[in-house]
């Protein structure tokens, strides 16, 4: 299935489907504008923020694309699945998909309520169980397709009051491997990214905190990522330059992890 008018003809993602969870803004809303600019038709994923999904369809047309924005929560499950089938009736197919929805949660261990762990728990974690669950079937029916989770540093550093996300970020690291194993031999190839502190609207305040200059410590490259350089690794591991690359974790993280 070819493209939309005026998308890149040979762009690398010419003629695929990828949808981008949580690309209102941050990092999701970069993944959907390159992968748009590389020739796919991009489904845009909010939650809140109807506004802000409207700007990245409009960027992502600007690209040349076609590009649409739909409403979900994916930390309720059936959401999440219908998320996935809703960009299939509206485009016909899938043949990407980037788990980004995330939710943060910083605080001490022992003042995490059980209501704030399963939030995070689903929202950054059991949400990427859903969407895959209802993306595979539809990729081993085209006869492939490409899964990008975007972890953290923090699955593999841990920081202190930060458990649930810390945990939840670990347990996707696990999950791409896993699927990795499993769907590879099929034509589907799983991978992940684990960023470390990224500079979008979300973390400008804590970036020019004391917490945020201390974890500037940690980054031997001097500075923080900003989300487009984020958007770069993904939209790698999207396209067949990462043809080799199953259950991998890139890490555009300055540094601050080095396996």
């Amino acid at each position: 299935m070819g493209g939309a008018p005026g998308a890149p003809a040979n762009g690398e993602l010419a003629g695929r489907v990828v949808l981008v969870t949580g690309s209102s803004r941050g990092i999701g809303a970069e993944v959907a504008v390159k992968a748009a600019a590389a020739g796919a038709r991009v489904a845009v994923h909010y939650r809140r923020g109807a506004a802000e999904a409207s700007r990245v369809v409009a960027r992502c047309r600007e690209a040349g694309a076609e590009a649409e924005a739909i409403a979900a929560d994916v930390a309720v499950g059936d959401e999440a699945e219908g998320l996935v089938g809703r960009v299939v009736e509206r485009f016909g197919r899938l043949d990407g998909l980037v788990n980004n929805a995330g939710l943060t949660q910083v605080g001490p261990f022992l003042d995490i309520s059980p209501e704030a762990w399963d939030a995070a728990i689903a929202t950054d974690l059991t949400a990427a169980f859903r969407t895959c669950r209802a993306a595979i079937p539809v990729m081993l029916e085209e006869g492939g397709g490409v899964i990008v989770n975007v972890a953290s540093r923090l699955a593999q550093v841990g920081i202190a009051e930060t458990a649930a996300y810390s945990a939840a970020k670990a347990g996707l690291v696990g999950l791409t491997r896993a699927m990795a194993k499993e769907f590879g031999p099929r034509g589907i190839r799983v991978n992940a990214v684990a960023p470390g502190m990224t500079v979008t609207d979300m973390t400008t305040d804590l970036a020019e905190s004391d917490e945020g200059r201390r974890r500037l410590r940690d980054m031997p490259l001097g500075r923080f990522g900003r989300a487009d350089e984020v958007a770069e690794a993904v939209l790698f591991l999207l396209s067949d330059r990462s043809s080799l690359f199953l259950g991998q974790t890139l890490n555009p993280n300055a540094g601050g992890y080095m396996p």
